[in-house]
């Protein structure tokens, strides 16, 4: 249960200096605290969770609510009455209602396999709660609420005995009760939830998964993307699906542009046999009206599993963020692995799906044992700041999971008065085309690439995103960072208008 199965809350924090943007963990005092969903209410951050408390046997459901600056305003942990634990909740899984009475969360529990509604007022009490109970799937994982003008639609995926796995579909009215449930899938296939958004009150679209059945080598397994529109009662009115291959590996947050087109984040895959596994490299797909391709784009390298966008939301201009996950290599020796960080990941796009940035973060970061750090949900603010939420984990002195905000500015920046955005571009430096080392480095690190002499301009940028160097005026092969702590660093090297970034390990060694 990788999803939420984490864990973390009196803040015991580690924070990037207080500006307009924050980096931030907090433990609230507990073992262990996730931040799974995110909602904004005016000038208040509504953070929706898993919490395990001091002397509490199980993991309780978190509401915590913080101001736009990232600090706490008050929380509250509730706590199943049998005993169970609230242990995953999802990006979506938690709603501002639309006349302003409070909220609504559903998730599941860790040892029924079961899913469960909580509405909540505005200072997260619980308002009403009902655990859902059912005879014949062994476990039901809840993902998404969106409210309906009579009720709700709770949106998952059921898992059989039989091995088979649908998409499920489950009316409720206002105070939870069941109304009816219906599955979307066959039997040949195992088919998983998306997302789901609601275009009128008589039709709401799903993005789903399908792959093969188990039993299907791995080699020969094939993925295919799905969009169908239900209405109000269940009734499948259309549906689309992709050819089997692993160019798509299904439907994670779909859109609906205003060209009317389908924007839809997604990832494609390859079987890598070194290590018998799927490696996932994240797309941001855009189709017409007819699902004919209209763009296909994909960020980063597959070359991992763990390695994707969780969600992606629609912003006031009319683009988009993508937010997920990806493992960054840090060359720091003992670490014995390739990759020794997961790392946060944002990825803006404009209005045509064209990157404007990309940044990749962590709340915590160790010599030793690398970090790990996942995003999960974010709001935009009415200034264009993005607000990110999710968790991070550290392992010393023992593993300990903490839920984690980071705030940064529209251009994706941490300290907005030196800072300029990491991004792909037409002018951007072939990545092979320069070498830096050693790497770390105790003080200087030579340069050396094909084709320039001088550097008009290298930018030195720490972890957070915030200048700390500049040289420029004709910029040779060697550059002095013995002044700079050690730490993980940025080096934006600029020539004639085209530029490309590296990182660069300061270690001291001492």
């Amino acid at each position: 249960m990788r999803y939420l199965l984490i864990l973390f809350m009196v803040i015991i924090g580690y924070s990037a200096p207080a500006q307009t943007s924050f980096n931030q963990a907090y433990d609230f005092g507990a073992l262990a605290v996730g931040f799974g969903s995110l909602e904004l209410s005016g000038d208040t951050l509504v953070v929706y969770g898993t919490a395990l408390e001091e002397g509490q046997p199980t993991f309780g459901m978190l509401f915590a609510r913080f101001d736009t600056s990232g600090n706490l305003l008050d929380y509250r942990i509730h706590y199943d009455s049998l005993g169970d634990h609230f242990t995953t909740v999802f990006p979506n899984s938690f709603i501002k209602l639309s006349d302003g009475s409070g909220y609504v969360g559903v998730g599941q529990f860790f040892n029924s396999q079961n899913g469960y509604f909580a509405r909540f007022d505005h200072h997260g009490e619980l308002i009403n709660f009902v655990a859902y109970s059912d005879n014949y799937y062994t476990n039901n994982i809840s993902r998404e609420v969106i409210e309906t003008n009579d009720g709700y639609l709770i949106c998952g995926t059921n898992y059989s005995p039989s091995t088979s796995i649908e998409v499920f579909i489950q009316k409720t009215g206002l105070a939870g009760n069941k109304i009816w449930k219906k599955e979307y899938g066959a039997n040949d296939k195992r088919d998983l939830f998306g997302s789901i958004f609601k275009l009128d009150n008589d039709e709401l679209v799903i993005g789903a998964s399908s792959t093969s059945i188990n039993g299907v080598p791995l080699p020969q397994t094939r993925n295919t993307s799905k969009i169908f529109a239900i209405d109000s009662l269940g009734n499948i009115k259309w549906q689309w699906e992709s050819q089997p291959s692993l160019e798509e590996l299904g439907v994670g947050s779909l859109f609906k542009t205003q060209e009317d087109h389908w924007a839809y984040t997604s990832a494609r895959g390859w079987y890598n046999a070194t290590y018998n596994e799927i490696s996932r490299q994240p797309k941001f797909i855009i189709r017409d009206e007819d699902f004919n391709i209209i763009r296909d784009d994909t960020f980063g390298v597959a070359d991992f599993p763990v390695n994707g966008f969780q969600k992606g939301i629609s912003l006031n201009d009319g683009g988009w963020l993508a937010i997920g996950v990806k493992p960054v290599h840090y060359p720091i020796p003992p670490v014995p692995m390739w990759y020794n960080s997961f790392s946060g990941w944002m990825v803006r796009l404009d209005n045509q799906g064209d990157q404007v940035w990309n940044r990749v973060d962590t709340a915590f970061w160790s010599y030793e044992t690398g970090s790990t750090n996942y995003y999960y949900d974010a709001v935009e603010l009415l200034s264009g700041s993005l607000v990110v939420c999710g968790y991070s984990r550290t392992y010393e002195p023992v593993v300990k999971d903490w839920g984690w905000l980071i705030k940064v500015s529209k251009d994706g920046c941490l300290d907005t008065i030196f800072c300029a955005p990491l991004s792909s571009s037409p002018w951007s430096i072939p990545e092979k085309s320069v070498h830096i080392y050693p790497n770390p480095t105790s003080s200087t690190v030579c340069i050396e690439s094909e084709g320039i002499g001088l550097w008009d301009r290298i930018e030195v940028y720490n972890a957070s995103g915030q200048w700390v160097q500049t040289n420029q005026g004709g910029v040779g092969n060697n550059l002095d960072l013995s002044k700079l702590s050690d730490g993980v660093y940025l080096l934006r090297l600029v020539s004639q208008g085209a530029w490309i970034v590296k990182r660069i390990v300061k270690h001291s060694g001492r």
